[in-house]
């Protein structure tokens, strides 16, 4: 079963609220349970807010974001797509993600506590370039 298909939205902090509000509501109409709706919304919620804060350094055709939500066999897949994210930072978030996975990084540290979150609800996770270039993520998450 699919959702109503993907949300498309500017790079921008004032939109964020829209991609996550869209991906609750998408994940309930496919059947999801509320703590997975907002597993959901919070991991939207971050990619999209990491794409609009460190964008900001390599986005210049202003390119949409897009967010998709779908379900199969039981479990809810998320896929965010950042266009103009430049291939060597998908690089980077691929290997920070994999880094993040392995343990929680120190309160000290400014940066990877997002990543962190990411690999804690999400399974299967991809970071791959997109077809047209650009992030590509791809995950998926299990009602527990």
């Amino acid at each position: 079963m699919t959702a109503a298909g993907p949300l498309r939205f500017p790079p921008d902090a004032r939109q964020v609220r829209l991609a996550r509000q869209h991906v609750h509501q998408q994940a309930g109409l496919l059947g999801a349970a509320e703590s997975l709706c907002d597993a959901a919304a919070l991991i939207v919620d971050e990619l999209a807010n990491n794409a609009v804060e460190h964008g900001s350094s390599y986005r210049r055709a202003g390119a949409m974001l897009s967010v998709d939500v779908t379900w199969s066999a039981g479990r809810l897949s998320v896929e965010f797509i950042d266009p103009e994210m430049p291939e060597q930072a998908v690089r980077e978030l691929a290997a920070a993600l994999q880094a993040a996975a392995d343990g929680m990084p120190s309160l000290e540290n400014e940066r990877g506590r997002g990543l962190f979150l990411i690999s804690i609800y999400m399974e299967e996770v991809r970071v791959e370039l997109a077809p047209g270039g650009g992030l590509r993520l791809l995950g998926k998450l299990s009602p527990s």
